[in-house]
């Protein structure tokens, strides 16, 4: 099955696809906890992050051209007033936005989108990744601690929040030598 996955950076042609991918997936794993509003203002900003050349937005297409995964990186924004004391004036990327079908799991797709991420973060010359997950997500936690993510924050109440964050190595041995076999970006 991964053999016949190919990844992209969305771009304009892809961009209605994207959407579409990401606010089903939204909607399957968060469902109600998210406001009619909140889906709006979500479906406005992949609008700004597809367009912005700061921020990236990659696709895993399988052989039928569906999309089966995403990732986001964009610059934070620094939003999230608990941590506004950890993150002071950094040079910051948060990653977002990772979903992999079901049936497309085990298979490396969400490790692969992640390396292209960082791979961006490198070319912009970000020093570090944020991004925030939920317990009640299935897999999130494990597989960000797995990608050498480290706890900054955790909330919690109903939303289970678990902020993170990593440090990239300008030299890192991991992302420079990646196989560029499946990347189309």
């Amino acid at each position: 099955m991964i053999e016949n996955i190919t990844f992209k950076q969305v771009d304009k042609a892809l961009t209605l696809k994207a959407k579409t991918f990401i606010m089903q997936e939204c909607y399957s794993n968060y469902s109600t906890r998210i406001t009619t509003k909140q889906y709006k203002v979500l479906a406005l900003k992949l609008d700004k992050l597809i367009k912005d050349k700061n921020n990236a937005f990659f696709v895993a297409l399988n052989e039928k051209d569906e999309i089966v995964g995403s990732i986001s990186i964009s610059a934070y924004d620094n939003r999230i007033e608990v941590l506004k004391k950890y993150y002071k004036n950094e040079n910051l990327a948060e990653i977002g936005r990772c979903y992999i079908l079901k049936k497309y799991r085990r298979y490396k797709i969400a490790s692969k989108l992640f390396n292209l991420a960082t791979l961006f973060a490198l070319k912009k010359n970000y020093q570090k990744l944020y991004l925030h997950t939920h317990y009640f997500l299935d897999g999130g936690f494990s597989f960000w601690k797995k990608m050498g993510f480290e706890i900054t924050y955790e909330e919690k109440g109903i939303w289970e929040t678990i902020h993170m964050q990593k440090l990239i190595p300008a030299q890192s041995y991991e992302y420079k030598n990646l196989s560029t076999s499946y990347m189309e970006y």
